[in-house]
């Protein structure tokens, strides 16, 4: 899809990378329970204001530095993709990206993994035989 996210038959890929580190994070499209759209900030930010807030009670000057933290929090608020799964949630930022581009790459994954479905019941199915005999062990 572009550098950072990648869709195979299997899983969605996503690939960070920092000054000095690259990470990469997937989750296997069966294992996606559902999509959310949510505006989220940094929350070092808030927990910074809350602290400046609390020695406020020390000192008045700090309640410049707590107003200015929290602007920073709202500031930096930007609506991600959240993909869920039962063990992890994987972030996406929404950045220079068109309102039909998201929708193409939300449906583009729906069909990734309603695919991927079909392919893990056909090899279910093959697997499981036609008929199934039970023995018991006579004592």
């Amino acid at each position: 899809m572009d550098k950072k996210l990648t869709l195979t038959t299997h899983r969605v890929i996503q690939r960070q990378q920092n000054w000095f580190l690259r990470n990469s994070k997937s989750i296997m499209l069966e294992d996606i329970v559902s999509w959310q759209i949510k505006a989220t900030g940094k929350p070092l930010y808030l927990a910074a204001s809350a602290a400046t807030t609390l020695l406020v009670y020390f000192n008045d000057s700090f309640a410049l530095f707590s107003g200015f933290f929290l602007m920073l929090y709202l500031m930096t608020r930007q609506h991600r993709i959240h993909i869920v799964s039962p063990y992890t949630v994987m972030v996406l930022p929404i950045e220079e990206v068109e309102e039909n581009r998201l929708s193409s790459m939300v449906e583009l994954v729906r069909q990734a993994k309603r695919n991927r479905m079909e392919v893990l019941k056909q090899k279910e199915q093959a697997s499981t035989p036609a008929f199934e005999t039970t023995h018991r062990k006579s004592a």
